[in-house]
């Protein structure tokens, strides 16, 4: 009896410091990209978006996708050409905030509408996407979005408050 106690006692200490890991994971997500996951969660009027957030396709971290990454192919007249470039600290940064991403469960993340996200993979009517990184002083956020047939970064633009898409940049497509 005596063994188990220090046994036992451990794996309640395991126990708390998984349970205050999971709390400290979802407190150090930014507001402004919460705002930016649920306007792409919820642009559809069905739900399309997998539950889950990615951080790797195509068998490699994201963050190695953006490291090449300069300036997106095809952008509308929202935004500035010259704006649609990325400088080499803002790919930096942009870069380690890929690189220290984590799969989160969408639903948890957004409570109101409340699941409005897709359990299942099925059809070709679905898409995977990473979290948002917010950054030129929170005016433009990119994510990724992985589909059946394609995969690529998005760039939104927060204009007169509200996100918006405007560039687009391939990282593959069948």
């Amino acid at each position: 009896m005596k063994n188990l106690d220090p046994l036992f006692l451990v794996l309640i200490m395991l126990i708390s410091f998984q349970s205050a890991k999971a709390q400290s994971k979802s407190k150090s997500i930014d507001p402004t990209e919460l705002e930016v996951l649920k306007k792409v969660v919820t642009s559809d009027s069905i739900p399309t978006v997998y539950f889950k957030t990615i951080v790797t396709d195509l068998n490699q971290p994201l963050s190695r996708q953006l490291f090449y990454l300069s300036e997106f192919d095809l952008c509308n007249s929202l935004v500035n050409l010259d704006s649609v470039k990325l400088r080499d600290d803002e790919r930096r940064y942009i870069v380690d905030r890929f690189s220290n991403m984590e799969s989160q469960n969408i639903n948890k993340l957004i409570r109101d509408p409340k699941n409005f996200s897709l359990k299942q993979l099925q059809g070709h009517n679905w898409f995977q996407i990473s979290m948002p990184v917010v950054f030129r002083d929170g005016k433009f956020a990119i994510y990724y979005s992985k589909g059946a047939y394609s995969g690529q970064f998005i760039l939104m633009k927060n204009i007169d408050g509200y996100w918006r898409d405007v560039c687009y940049s391939s990282v593959w497509s069948e």
